[in-house]
């Protein structure tokens, strides 16, 4: 009992230690909410393999394209196999490596392949890819696929 002047407020309980009902039921909603969106997370890693792969075959046709513009030569990748892809100098491998890689060739992760198999993109001293639009296709084993698209002329890749 509360002690308000030389009354005594008997509506509150002298003991209100605890938690309400209302207070563990939305604990109980967010821990369940939050688990699920883990559970649904961790189920499969498939569409970020597709993705960072895609992301490294941008960033190395960049890289051979700014090398065909600051070189004053033909530059490009050439995907083998649609497993593996090489940097390519003037029609055959080229002298130095890959960013980030220990070769000038770059292997697709597990199960991801490219669609053309068998393919080479060139670009010129403009960094041009020619004069139609190259498109590449990622796919995992499974059926996630991501698609890559090399402007003509203007060599943009998207």
């Amino acid at each position: 009992m509360k002690e308000i002047g030389k009354y005594q407020d008997s509506s509150v309980p002298a003991n209100s230690n605890g938690f309400t009902m209302i207070e563990i039921i939305c604990v109980l909603v967010i821990v369940g909410i939050l688990s699920a969106v883990a559970v649904s997370k961790m189920t499969s890693t498939d569409v970020y393999d597709v993705v960072m792969e895609l992301e490294t075959l941008k960033n190395h046709l960049r890289y051979s394209q700014i090398r065909a513009m600051s070189h004053n030569q033909s530059w490009g990748i050439r995907i083998s196999g649609g497993t593996s892809y090489t940097l390519q100098k003037n029609g055959s491998t080229a002298p130095v490596n890959l960013p980030n890689e220990n070769s000038a060739t770059h292997t697709f992760a597990s199960g991801v392949r490219a669609t053309p198999g068998t393919t080479t993109i060139t670009f010129d001293d403009l960094g041009s890819p020619g004069n139609s639009d190259i498109v590449i296709t990622l796919r995992k084993q499974g059926g996630n696929s991501r698609t890559l698209t090399i402007t003509q002329k203007t060599g943009f890749i998207y």
